[in-house]
């Protein structure tokens, strides 16, 4: 008669229990810089819309000339960005603009959230 030899090939359950606990350590190791980069990416994208935010407002008066436009965007407007958070697109405090005719008005913006300044835009808008 044949004898059967044990078959010791492979992995075992505890085995298999001891691979899979060493994979869960790892994956909560990795948990952390993985939130991180999650709110970093979140802020990032909040920085750049209201860069360009910005950008267009000083555009947009750029391509008026008037002091009328100059005052409009100067003003305190809130935007909503497509998240549940908006953030305020309003001059520094503290600074203030006399815009006259045939001069060059320096004109500073910045983007706020929270009390945190996401983007500040400075530029010279020329008046006709």
């Amino acid at each position: 008669m044949a004898t059967r030899e044990r078959d010791d090939d492979g992995f075992g359950l505890v085995e298999m229990i001891i691979a899979m606990l060493l994979l869960a350590i790892i994956a909560v190791a990795l948990i952390p810089p993985l939130w991180n980069s999650i709110l970093l990416s979140s802020t990032q994208s909040a920085s750049a819309t209201a860069t360009r935010e910005l950008n267009a407002l000083i555009e947009e008066g750029r391509d008026v000339h008037t002091c009328a436009k100059l005052t409009q965007i100067t003003t305190t407007t809130t935007y909503y960005t497509g998240t549940p958070r908006e953030f305020v697109v309003r001059v520094p405090i503290g600074i203030t603009y006399a815009c006259t005719q045939k001069t060059a008005v320096p004109v500073t913006l910045e983007a706020v959230r929270d009390g945190e300044v996401l983007a500040t835009v400075q530029a010279k808008i020329f008046v006709p």
